[in-house]
């Protein structure tokens, strides 16, 4: 088995690979538009800036991001329920007030062989069913979105929308990680 170090090193050689994607272009159409002037004024609320906020959630030495509009609490890490499987990447259950989340180790979403790193900080997501046990030891950062290299037809960690190469992490896909841990563990 490779030193922990080595397989952070290329993990992170590999999220920072760019990925060749094959571009089809669809026939050209011709669309003719009558130009109207008056239907394009501005309405009288601007468009909401996304948010840029990013939660960074470190797991043996490897920073994510995770967008703070779907990052419901962080917390210190409380005791959990046993967890129902065997899988690595399960750490249990945890108890609050409006119901239950299932805890996930972040160190063994990257890669199973990686589970059990040290972990103070439970990230609770969205709707308070799924949460990350992780290390977050900074503020959320700010990074725009034409900062962060962006991934297109990941078949590998599709949780993984792109990387920042400042501050250096990977960017994840909150929608894309549940749909994943759903399928990796189930209902």
């Amino acid at each position: 088995m490779q030193d922990a170090e080595q397989i952070v090193a290329d993990y992170l050689a590999e999220l920072l690979t760019p990925v060749a994607v094959p571009v089809q272009v669809p026939p050209a159409e011709v669309k003719v538009v009558a130009f109207e002037p008056w239907r394009n004024t501005p309405t009288s609320a601007p468009a909401r800036e996304p948010d840029c906020r990013y939660l960074l959630c470190v797991a043996v030495g490897v920073k994510l991001a995770v967008p703070m509009a779907d990052v419901t609490h962080v917390i210190p890490m409380p005791p959990l329920t046993p967890p129902n499987s065997s899988n690595p990447i399960c750490l249990g259950r945890w108890r609050h007030p409006s119901g239950e989340a299932r805890v996930v180790d972040l160190a063994a979403v990257l890669s199973p062989d990686l589970s059990g790193a040290p972990v103070v900080t439970l990230v609770i997501l969205r709707d308070r069913t799924w949460a990350l046990a992780c290390v977050v030891d900074e503020e959320p950062v700010e990074m725009p979105p034409d900062a962060i290299q962006w991934r297109r037809g990941a078949t590998t960690r599709p949780w993984l929308a792109g990387v920042s190469p400042e501050p250096k992490c990977g960017v994840v896909d909150t929608t894309a990680l549940i749909e994943w841990l759903e399928k990796e563990l189930g209902p």
